[in-house]
């Protein structure tokens, strides 16, 4: 079950970046773009058949298990800041976006990534070919899940909060209720590993993945779809208008 999850994920956000393979040169639109390719990156990354792959090569060069786990869980960090920078050129100037990154976003990433990487490689780890399937296996790792899990729920609450905002314009409110439903899926999987990580639990696996597919899935197609109707105005009435010699 958990890898056709991951395989339709992975096929929609195929489809969603070739939807919006133009959007690679806009400056108002790439954000968005990167965040979902750093999703599927992420997925890739966390998968079992990344572990399959790459871990026993990624041990070998680095003396440590499950690294593309962690690469993984960096890029799904990465994906959540494109996509609340994407948000917030919508509201404010770009200088001023770039002073609010520093402020509110960059010092609690970086912070949570200094903690989350010295931890991960402290922990005593054995190779595990699904990562959420597998209980922490001491405290550090504990340490690891709760921070990455706290600053992915800073992030996506902060990134929902500027859905809202944006959410009046009738234009948007589709793709921002597929954004927030999202967020949601987001937030409910980084509950149940905190959850899993502190109660010792080795059966969370499943829902966790099911979470995360659902909400990378569904922020892809909200994307593909909005970058469509952007698109399509230009080839339709508004297009001409705009055209018309």
């Amino acid at each position: 079950m958990v890898s056709g999850f991951i395989v339709a994920t992975l096929g929609i956000i195929v489809y969603s970046l070739w939807v919006r393979r133009d959007t690679w040169w806009s400056r108002w639109e790439v954000t968005a773009t990167f965040a979902v390719a750093m999703e599927g990156c992420a997925l890739l990354l966390m998968s079992p058949w990344a572990s399959a792959a790459a871990g026993a090569m990624l041990h070998q060069a680095l003396g440590v298990w499950n690294v593309q786990q962690m690469l993984g869980h960096l890029c799904l960090i990465a994906a959540v800041s494109g996509n609340i920078y994407h948000m917030l050129v919508r509201l404010a100037d770009p200088e001023q976006v770039r002073s609010f990154m520093r402020r509110q976003l960059m010092v609690p990433i970086w912070l949570a990534i200094a903690i989350m990487v010295p931890a991960f490689l402290l922990a005593a780890q054995e190779y595990q070919r699904d990562f959420f399937s597998a209980p922490a296996t001491d405290a550090w790792m504990v340490v690891y899940e709760l921070v990455a899990c706290a600053v992915v729920l800073y992030l996506s609450a902060y990134v929902s909060r500027l859905m809202l905002a944006l959410r009046h314009d009738p234009r948007a409110k589709t793709t921002i209720d597929l954004y927030l439903v999202s967020m949601g899926f987001a937030a409910a999987a980084c509950v149940t590993v905190a959850g899993s990580a502190w109660g010792g639990g080795d059966d969370a696996g499943p829902v966790i993945w099911v979470f995360i597919c659902l909400s990378v899935g569904i922020f892809a197609y909200g994307s593909a779809r909005s970058w469509q109707a952007k698109s399509s105005w230009f080839t339709s009435g508004g297009g001409t208008v705009i055209g018309a010699k």
